[in-house]
């Protein structure tokens, strides 16, 4: 039987905890029709978890009781940031959803040279990258940041202890050294890099790496991306 997992800045303990979210109240009572003595998971956001049984509902609150109190143990060890050139709104909130379902830690919206739309919201994108990290059963919600100008990003990405910046012009994937703890991933717009980009990339000593023969879509290419920077160790 699926389990729901909801995830909040909310203070986990074992024992009797109250929850004042209207949200999250409707969502159980309302939406999903959870009755008292049903379970679900409750997270903070930090990696922490609660399993929980309802016990009632209060108008905007849910009462739980908290059965046990760990770690979730599906968070990648490999910290990625996904450094993605603003697209159509639509697109850059299909690449954030399934980029946060795959495993990443963070998400960075960035302005390039062949940036044409800038109507992403942040918050807009905050919000879908926390349902699908409910979905996919994280035990973080990845961090999305402002728009930045690609300029900005450089400095950030030096601090990773690898860097790929995706480009048909570059090499085949290599995985990072195991003993990488944080990586950053770069997917250029739908007109792809300029050659001042890819000249400046390279200079920084970012891996330029290519995603194969066959033009992908900017979504296509985060999803593609995103797996093998985060779980291509394990392949």
């Amino acid at each position: 039987m699926k389990i729901h997992r909801f995830i909040g800045p909310w203070q986990l303990g074992q024992g009797t905890m109250r929850i004042d979210d209207a949200d999250l109240a409707h969502q159980l009572r309302s939406v999903l029709k959870l009755a008292p003595g049903e379970t679900v998971v409750i997270g903070d956001g930090s990696g922490r978890e609660a399993h929980c049984r309802i016990v009632r509902f209060d108008h905007d609150a849910v009462i739980l009781e908290g059965l046990s109190v760990g770690e979730n143990p599906s968070e990648p060890a490999l910290k990625v940031t996904m450094y993605c050139a603003v697209l159509k709104a639509e697109n850059f909130e299909l690449a954030a959803q399934k980029a946060t379902e795959i495993g990443v830690a963070r998400i960075v919206p960035v302005v390039t040279n062949r940036t044409v739309k800038l109507n992403v919201r942040p918050d807009r994108v905050r919000k879908v990258v926390r349902e699908a990290a409910e979905l996919a059963g994280r035990g973080i919600v990845p961090d999305v940041a402002d728009i930045v100008d690609l300029d900005a990003v450089w400095t950030d990405a030096s601090k990773n202890d690898v860097n790929y910046f995706f480009d048909p012009s570059g090499g085949g994937f290599s995985p990072s050294p195991r003993s990488s703890r944080t990586a950053g991933l770069f997917i250029g717009p739908e007109g792809g890099w300029d050659a001042s980009e890819l000249d400046t990339a390279n200079g920084l000593g970012m891996r330029i790496t290519s995603l194969g023969t066959l033009t992908l879509s900017a979504p296509t290419a985060a999803v593609v991306a995103t797996y093998l920077v985060v779980h291509g160790a394990e392949l």
